[in-house]
């Protein structure tokens, strides 16, 4: 009788302790992560970040526009997809 009492004594401590600390865990999931703060290189790395999509518009811009460079010679610059197209239609010939 007193081993049962015991045991079930010692399953009721192990259940609570565990409860506490998913407890503990849910409430600081609920109060900390919505609330967290910006870190200090937020304004860097959103500078940074802009930057970087500034200069990969550029790049795509330069990759897929037509540009007349010296029209006397007729040398153009055009764009890689019609440069594709051109080369595999010469090729396929």
């Amino acid at each position: 009788m007193q081993s049962d009492k015991k045991n079930k004594s010692n399953w009721i401590s192990i259940i609570s302790g565990i409860l506490a600390i998913l407890i503990f865990l849910f409430i600081l999931l609920v109060t900390y992560l919505p609330n967290k703060p910006e870190g200090v290189d937020a304004t860097i790395k959103q500078e940074r970040l802009d930057k970087a999509n500034a200069t990969r518009a550029e790049g795509i811009k330069a990759l897929s526009t037509l540009e007349i460079l010296d029209a006397e010679a007729g040398t153009v610059k055009i764009p890689i997809e019609k440069a594709m197209e051109l080369t595999l239609s010469k090729y396929n010939k």
